[in-house]
């Protein structure tokens, strides 16, 4: 089976949840004998060498081209007319090649020009899109980020009302979808995953501190709630006898850090085993986001053995399983309230939702599980 694998970014070369799920699923499917054509924007120390070394000892089943991501102009709408056009660029450099692949998978709005082409019976071949988090349909934090939404909302519409098959993460995510009027037979059921290295054993996940450890990992996007977070903890700081330790990962500029011996800034990492020994010295992840897919984030610290506080968001209830809690919304004192508890639950009740965390994710977030769901639905496609 070839498969044509549109993407605008692959880990890591360009960061984020998505990048990420498009280099571990990729590299999946070459292990299971899928041939890929790999399109993707390039990035920080990218090169072919450095892209093909991340498939080896299988870089023979992959193709890959890079187009860099065009920028048109400053004007509201912008991201929208990049996507178009960088689709664009995608189709017009495999138009006449569309017949050697047995299906399209796409990322984002990377097949939007295929998709419109494929109306006028131009392309044959099914196109199957991953837009992971409909975030533009999701509750927007404020009336900036509303009028963004709303620029999304009616180019993802035409790409999933258009395709021929369309994911979700389920939960909120799926009510979406369906809402939008995409049929049950059009819709495939994904999971994020999270890599089998990544999942600590089980006596690694007892309590590591006397003082109960949080950790936050993310941009200052306003989307993710750091506003809200801010304002919990500055409650919580003004009192002397809560013992605990935050730690910040992300390029959280100074004028939004707090001032207090109990927050740890590290600023933005890239490398894997510092992310990882940051949250091996932790206890719980907070994740308090207006608007979410399956977030990365959440499993990977799932894995590592944390409980996880996170706001009901896109599929982010599939995530929080007794292992936790899970905030009807990113509102300063729900978060501060979850904050309060889990600083002063027992170390028995913090070790079970932390061994919760570990067991959820070996039952339904593994990638090798999810990779060969994949490929069922590759084949279910294709018949």
């Amino acid at each position: 089976m070839k498969v044509l694998f549109l993407t605008d970014g692959i880990y890591p070369f360009q960061i984020g949840g998505m990048q990420k799920h498009s280099l571990i699923l990729a590299k999946l499917l070459v292990e299971r004998g899928i041939e890929l054509h790999v399109f993707h924007i390039g990035g920080e120390g990218y090169s072919k060498i450095a892209f093909m070394s991340q498939f080896e000892p299988l870089s023979s089943q992959v193709e890959e081209t890079m187009i860099p991501f065009p920028k048109t102009d400053p004007l509201p709408g912008h991201y929208i007319r990049e996507n178009k056009k960088y689709s664009k660029l995608i189709f017009e450099e495999v138009r006449n090649k569309l017949d050697a692949y047995d299906l399209v998978y796409a990322q984002g709005f990377t097949a939007w020009y295929m998709i419109w082409q494929k109306t006028k019976g131009k392309v044959k071949v099914p196109i199957a899109v991953n837009f992971h988090g409909f975030e533009m349909f999701q509750k927007p934090p404020n009336n900036r980020v509303k009028l963004e939404y709303k620029l999304f909302k009616k180019a993802v519409k035409y790409n999933i009302q258009n395709a021929d098959y369309v994911y979700s993460f389920g939960g909120q995510i799926g009510k979406i979808i369906r809402q939008l009027g995409i049929r049950d037979e059009k819709i495939l059921l994904q999971s994020n995953g999270i890599t089998d290295d990544w999942v600590v054993g089980s006596d690694a996940n007892q309590v590591r501190n006397q003082k109960r450890t949080f950790i936050f990992i993310g941009r200052n996007e306003r989307r993710k709630g750091i506003e809200e977070l801010n304002l919990a903890l500055a409650n919580l700081l003004k009192r002397e006898d809560l013992d605990f330790i935050f730690h910040f990962i992300g390029p959280i500029p100074p004028e939004v850090q707090l001032n207090d011996k109990r927050l740890l800034y590290h600023g933005e990492i890239r490398n894997t085993d510092k992310i990882k020994e940051l949250l091996h010295q932790s206890d719980v992840l907070v994740c308090p986001s207006h608007s979410e897919g399956m977030p990365t984030v959440i499993l990977e610290a799932m894995a590592s053995g944390l409980a996880i506080v996170a706001t009901d968001v896109g599929a982010v209830s599939r995530q929080i399983k007794d292992n936790g809690a899970l905030i009807d919304e990113p509102q300063p004192e729900l978060i501060q309230k979850a904050l309060f508890d889990l600083i002063n639950c027992s170390p028995e009740e913090i070790n079970q939702m932390k061994t919760n965390s570990i067991e959820l994710v070996k039952k339904k977030f593994l990638w090798s599980v999810i990779a060969d769901q994949k490929i069922k639905d590759f084949k279910m496609m294709i018949q």
